[in-house]
């Protein structure tokens, strides 16, 4: 079967479509960033500030318990191994090791206390 523009009796004309004209796209309204996700930021700011931390995972958030409008956590980083880095060896990869670490953070999103956690802690 023929199709009917090229059928030798068709005598239509093919209608074109108008040009599509792109507009450019209307900058996108920033998400307000959500108070728990401000505080993952900090947490992570703070570790990669202050110990040199590679990665870092939040294995837990939560708000403190104690009426303020802060946030307690406990984190998993992988930060350099300093025992290594100590001995000025010439490597050709940098050894790192997994620290555990709880932190407290205020209500402006400051650190207001961090310690290591044992092995053993949940």
């Amino acid at each position: 079967m023929v199709p009917e523009s090229e059928h030798p009796d068709h005598q239509g004309t093919i209608a074109q479509a108008p040009p599509i004209m792109m507009t450019p796209a209307a900058p996108a309204a920033a998400r307000p960033i959500s108070r728990i996700s401000a505080a993952r930021a900090a947490i992570r700011e703070f570790f990669a500030a202050e110990l040199g931390a590679r990665e870092i995972r939040i294995t837990k958030i939560a708000p403190l318990d104690h009426g303020s409008d802060g946030w307690e956590a406990e984190t998993e980083i992988l930060v350099p191994n300093l025992k290594v880095k100590m001995l000025n060896l010439p490597l050709t990869q940098e050894v790192f090791e997994i620290e555990y670490y709880a932190v407290e953070l205020d209500a402006d999103l400051s650190v207001r206390s961090y310690g290591p956690l044992g092995e053993n802690e949940d």
